[in-house]
């Protein structure tokens, strides 16, 4: 924690070499020697005791011990508990005083607290940039699924449309859609009572059970039915799966960015993260390249047209901009990526839980 030292096996220190007294510039040490890199304090360390004609290193990290091994050509072995690691354990506190690390005790709990803290919350950071890579992968998979259930259903209204070509136009939902034809079949089985059931006011099913009795659409051969059915029950699968993979995306999502999901919502936060590129890239960016990311083509167009720019990508997904007006959907894009930015720095640099209160100021 002050330093690394060089240790007889009667505990007496040879040499030593201090570490910076900043709590930000241990951490980093620390962190650099516990990936096994040896940092410039080892490398004093090693070269004094060499010097004076040591030639076996006994040290407690293997990578640490190999990386020594290599550079100095030294012989080293790995033991991770010993008489002198323990002794250096039992008497740091002393050690720091008698060396004029710290002044006091006190000062040396306070210097050693502020450096673990700086590790933990580094070691948040790589666990959470680590949880980035899950969250790009699953929104690109939950894309690549929306576009082949959009394909799938397209074709299922195409096939199904030739025996009731109203009914496409009177259901916006593919997977209510897809339902129907799963309960129905054909257009003569329609009723009132399933229709409610499938969430449709009454008024609606009326007109739809109407439409089914006086459809133009051709009959329905058994053979074809059983056809649909089968594309049906594997499209119905998919839409469960991806249910399924969007709970998945808002847990991880919640984990990684608690702030950026308070404010987007979990689902919008991991697709803003897999566009920017992870958790960090994302914190670095303006709040403008914020509010435009999902509309990169568009916002190419229009520099190649001379057009107006997009005024929003992917945060139009959000209802405090979709909800406004369309006079009005630039200013709010530009309130929203504001709040969103704010709370995307946080989640990678601070981790300070302020998500609640840049919401309440969206007022949403």
């Amino acid at each position: 924690m002050i330093g690394v030292f060089g240790i007889t096996e009667d505990n007496t220190i040879a040499e030593r070499v201090l570490y910076p007294s900043d709590p930000n510039q241990i951490s980093a040490v620390l962190d650099r020697q516990s990936s096994g890199e040896v940092t410039k304090e080892l490398a004093q360390l090693i070269e004094k005791l060499q010097q004076r004609g040591f030639d076996r290193f006994i040290l407690a990290d293997e990578a640490l011990a190999g990386a020594v091994r290599e550079k100095h050509e030294a012989v080293t072995k790995v033991q991770p508990r010993s008489g002198p690691g323990d002794y250096l354990r039992g008497n740091i506190e002393k050690l720091a005083v008698e060396y004029g690390f710290v002044e006091d005790a006190a000062q040396f709990y306070q210097l050693s607290h502020d450096v673990s803290t700086l590790r933990a919350r580094r070691a948040v950071r790589e666990a959470q940039s680590k949880r980035d890579t899950v969250i790009n992968q699953t929104v690109q998979l939950l894309n690549e699924l929306d576009k082949t259930l959009n394909v799938l259903s397209g074709k299922l209204s195409e096939w199904y449309g030739l025996h009731f070509p109203e009914l496409g136009s009177q259901v916006e939902s593919h997977e209510t859609y897809a339902r129907m034809v799963e309960r129905f079949g054909d257009r003569v089985e329609f009723d009132v009572e399933s229709l409610v059931e499938l969430g449709f006011k009454e008024r609606k099913a009326l007109r739809i059970l109407r439409s089914a009795k006086d459809s133009m659409g051709a009959p329905l051969e058994r053979g074809d039915l059983e056809q649909m059915r089968g594309l049906v029950a594997n499209l119905l699968s998919l839409y469960a799966y991806r249910e399924a993979l969007e709970g998945h995306i808002t847990v991880t999502a919640t984990e990684v960015a608690p702030n950026l999901s308070e404010v987007a919502g979990p689902v919008l936060a991991a697709k803003l993260i897999e566009k920017a590129g992870g958790m960090r890239k994302l914190a670095m960016m303006p709040s403008s390249t914020i509010q435009l990311l999902g509309a990169e083509k568009a916002l190419f167009r229009a520099k190649k047209t001379r057009s107006k720019p997009p005024k929003h990508g992917l945060i139009f997904q959000h209802p405090f901009v979709h909800s406004k007006k369309r006079k009005l959907r630039g200013r709010a894009s530009r309130v929203l990526s504001s709040k969103l930015a704010i709370a995307a720095r946080a989640d990678a640099f601070s981790g300070n839980p302020i998500g609640v209160e840049l919401r309440k100021q969206l007022k949403i």
